[in-house]
């Protein structure tokens, strides 16, 4: 006997590998550096860790010295300034832009350091 076939579409077959960990809400500050792919600094700025699992983050209240991001693809690196997180930082790569009541920006970590007796 056949088996009847269910469409499935594209983005439900996505969606069941996107959310592999969880998020923590979250109330971080940060320090971020803007930086072109040749690692030039575009811009430096402060920003509100808003959400965090292990693949990356969701960033809120960007503040950017310069009122604009590259046209063309970057990296942001993350500096913690938060009393608990304080000498923690981040490499990562824009993932989405958003526009809701404030302007967020998710991020993609690639990689991690931590300084001692900062």
């Amino acid at each position: 006997m056949a088996r009847a076939a269910v469409p499935v579409s594209r983005s439900q077959e996505v969606r069941k590998y996107f959310r592999r960990w969880s998020r923590n809400a979250v109330n971080l500050r940060t320090a971020l550096e803007i930086l072109t792919l040749d690692g030039k600094t575009w811009t430096t700025g402060t920003a509100i860790i808003r959400d965090v699992s292990l693949r990356g983050a969701r960033l809120g209240r960007i503040v950017l010295r310069k009122s604009s991001l590259p046209a063309r693809a970057f990296r942001i690196r993350l500096i913690f300034t938060s009393e608990h997180a304080k000498g923690i930082g981040a490499l990562c790569r824009p993932i989405r832009f958003g526009r809701g009541p404030e302007f967020e920006l998710a991020v993609e970590f690639e990689d991690f350091w931590a300084r001692t007796g900062s």
